[in-house]
């Protein structure tokens, strides 16, 4: 399987540094005291992460039920009757009885061994599953938390932007009463401030629905009423890309599906093992008699066996076992080199997504500021008499798309971090 992961085509590996490190924890990556409290928060208080510990703890104890297998196994009885004979009714007779058995199968062939195998490899799968689960619960936290406070930057902007059309169309309104402008720059005004409030409607109703996403991620009831930090700062470098198999080995998706494997060889091998005969010992120790001889040594019988079977004919059904056990193998075989690949790509993505964002972002900050200086100077112009109303609006429409999709970018570009971290099990 190692020599499987390692062999990845050369056109997907990316050229490194030679000082190339691990995952960074997300405080190294962007250092948001409340970010990582809520992280905590989830980690500790999720639901999904305390079902998929709770099927790890499920699966320690099929792994001691199991081993419990290979250790003999005894057994202790009791009994007491009372009988008559019709015809002497009244002479009624006792008896009692003491037993001690024990029953072991040496497991000559291996057969439970195999079935030892294969729960230790479930409970490897699940103990990994746990840690893709706390893993992604956290990455979604993150995503959650950037959503929220995105949200929250769009009802700020949104809000600016209502009271900057407010005042215009309360001049507007003015000046057109007045005589001094159209009853198109008016309406024109009307209609942006009317757009305007019903995109603010709209983004508080998104800001209150991001925050309920968040709080049920950090397994409390749907509230709003949450800290949120008040602006999205760019994050750190991400680490060096990097797609050998180390990297893919440390993935816990991937190491479950490994242990996944080990569980279907585990479970053909004990498909081929129930042809060989069973070997069982036995023995017991027992004492049927009166009471007063329950403890007399001499009274009791001792026992010792051993048996051999073997199947001789069951229509086929242990080659069809056989067959289901090998078509198992081989899906979870197919399934595996999927994941890999699936994997390779979701790091690439990311990655190649991350550095795209924080290109764009380069190119909206810029935007933003050339545009947010043509408003200033539009408005002074206005103010000044030469510039119509209809011209500052205008500037301004451009200018609050801008400011929006700079902090829809921003966020978008933490999101991508996140999962980038993610997918080289930053989490873990």
């Amino acid at each position: 399987m190692a020599e499987m992961a390692a062999d990845i085509p050369a056109t997907w590996l990316l050229d490194l540094p030679s000082d190339t490190t691990g995952p960074q924890g997300w405080a190294n990556l962007y250092d948001d005291p409340i970010l990582l409290r809520y992280l905590d928060m989830a980690a500790a208080q999720n639901f999904d992460v305390k079902s998929a510990q709770t099927r790890v703890i499920a699966a320690e104890a099929e792994l001691r039920r199991a081993a419990a297998r290979l250790k003999p196994q005894l057994d202790a009885s009791a009994s007491a009757s009372g009988g008559a004979i019709l015809s002497d009714i009244d002479n009624a007779f006792d008896s009692y009885g003491l037993g001690l058995s024990g029953r072991w199968d040496p497991d000559v062939f291996g057969e439970t061994k195999t079935i030892i195998e294969s729960s230790r490899a479930n409970l490897r799968a699940q103990e990994a599953l746990a840690a893709d689960t706390r893993q992604a619960i956290l990455a979604s936290t993150g995503r959650a938390y950037v959503s929220a406070v995105e949200a929250t930057l769009q009802v700020d902007l949104a809000k600016t932007n209502l009271e900057f059309l407010t005042e215009s169309r309360r001049i507007s309104e003015a000046r057109y009463r007045l005589g001094d402008t159209a009853k198109g720059d008016f309406s024109f005004a009307e209609a942006n401030y009317q757009s305007a409030l019903a995109s603010y409607e709209s983004t508080l109703q998104s800001a209150r629905a991001a925050r309920r996403a968040l709080s049920i991620l950090l397994g409390d009831y749907p509230t709003e009423d949450l800290e949120l930090a008040t602006e999205l700062n760019t994050p750190n470098a991400l680490p060096a890309r990097d797609l050998p198999a180390a990297i893919l080995e440390r993935r816990p998706d991937i190491i479950a599906a490994r242990a996944q494997l080990a569980g279907r060889v585990a479970s053909l091998q004990g498909a081929k093992l129930a042809k060989w005969p069973s070997l069982g010992l036995s023995g017991s120790l027992s004492s049927g008699s009166a009471f007063k001889d329950l403890f007399d040594p001499g009274d009791y019988i001792a026992r010792l066996g051993a048996s051999l079977s073997q199947v001789l004919f069951d229509g086929g059904a242990i080659e069809a076992g056989i067959d289901s056990a090998q078509a198992n193998l081989d899906v979870s075989l197919l399934s595996y080199e999927q994941r890999l690949r699936l994997a390779m790509a979701e790091i690439t993505d990311a990655y190649d997504r991350a550095e795209t964002l924080k290109r764009t972002l380069v190119n909206l900050e810029l935007s933003s500021d050339a545009a947010n200086e043509a408003l200033r100077l539009e408005s002074i112009q206005f103010d000044l008499g030469e510039s119509s109303l209809l011209d500052v609006l205008q500037v301004q429409t451009r200018v609050n798309s801008i400011d929006a999709s700079l902090i829809r970018t921003k966020a978008a570009l933490l999101q991508t971090v996140i999962t980038a971290n993610e997918a080289i099990a930053g989490f873990i």
